[in-house]
């Protein structure tokens, strides 16, 4: 299981790993904060923790030792989910745009931005991976041309994945993804 926990004389908040009846403080980037989003069978653990520069950025925590996993370009990234391959997901600010959230995958050491595997005209843009699973499909959220939210599924197969109630197609994908999106968030 995994949570935060203040710091003696609550001076910093740290990432903690319970497990056979122990707490283990996972440490920190640098900066006074990390705070858990997700775990995998294996105990690796994901989140996002402040900088020595009071950055934020998303991290992997595998074998005893905090990674940093960097960001797109901008000052910002946060780790939501991991699978048991050890990918994680999340979202980032991108270079030169420090309001714009953008889905990421983090895989064999490279940050990659879902966008790009999305076709660039599609008037789409990915904004937050929630969730992976072992299978490597993606679920989260983005925006339309019109500003509106919905929740998207990418996935590696290129057949349609059902899913509940009424399926638009986003965008065609390149590399044989496909991105599949449903219901409108409140």
């Amino acid at each position: 299981m995994v949570g935060y926990s203040a710091t003696a004389g609550n001076a910093a908040y740290h990432a903690l790993l319970y497990s056979n009846g122990a707490m283990q403080d996972l440490g920190t980037l640098g900066g006074s904060y990390t705070r858990p989003a997700g775990i995998n069978a294996s105990g690796q653990v994901v989140g996002y923790a402040y900088t020595a520069g009071d950055a934020t950025h998303a991290f992997l925590y595998s074998n005893g030792a905090m990674q940093d996993l960097g960001t797109l370009g901008g000052t910002y990234s946060a780790a939501s989910g991991i699978n048991a391959s050890g990918q994680v997901v999340g979202n980032a600010y991108t270079a030169g745009d420090a309001a714009a959230s953008h889905a990421f995958l983090y895989s064999n050491g490279v940050m990659t931005d879902l966008n790009t595997l999305i076709a660039a005209n599609s008037g789409w843009t990915l904004q937050l991976a929630a969730a992976i699973n072992d299978q490597g499909q993606i679920v989260g959220s983005g925006i339309n041309a019109q500003s509106k939210i919905h929740a998207f599924l990418l996935t590696a197969n290129t057949a349609p994945v059902p899913v509940p109630a009424a399926v638009w197609l986003f965008g065609s994908a390149l590399a044989g993804f496909g991105l599949f999106g449903r219901r409108k968030a409140a």
